[in-house]
């Protein structure tokens, strides 16, 4: 049975958390649960105005718009070495995904 979280916020970071501890894993090829397509419908529509869990949709979009190896590894977490160059010679939208992926983040570390 799905987890059940009333803030929609923390339901969206921890959908994101279990789909990226499991991306990591399988690489990619999770096996399909019933809390596999919940977190990954809600990482689809589900809907927030906290900048974290915003953050964490926008991953998800980057990781599944990932050409490569290492935009995958940064979409999940990892650091990536010369990020901005890489994104520049790949493509605008995940250059745009990214940047707005670090402004949340950002915002979300304010004090």
């Amino acid at each position: 049975m799905a987890e059940q979280i009333t803030e929609p916020a923390q339901a969206i970071i921890a959908a994101w958390d279990r789909f990226a501890a499991g991306a990591w894993e399988t690489r990619g090829d999770r096996p399909s649960t019933e809390q596999s397509r919940a977190d990954e419908n809600l990482l689809s529509i589900g809907i927030s105005d906290d900048p974290a869990a915003v953050a964490k949709k926008l991953r998800y979009a980057l990781y599944l718009n990932a050409t490569s190896p290492w935009l995958e590894a940064a979409a999940l977490g990892a650091v990536v070495p010369d990020m901005a160059e890489r994104l520049m010679a790949d493509d605008t939208i995940n250059e745009a995904i990214w940047s707005a992926i670090v402004s949340l983040e950002a915002m979300e570390a304010r004090p």
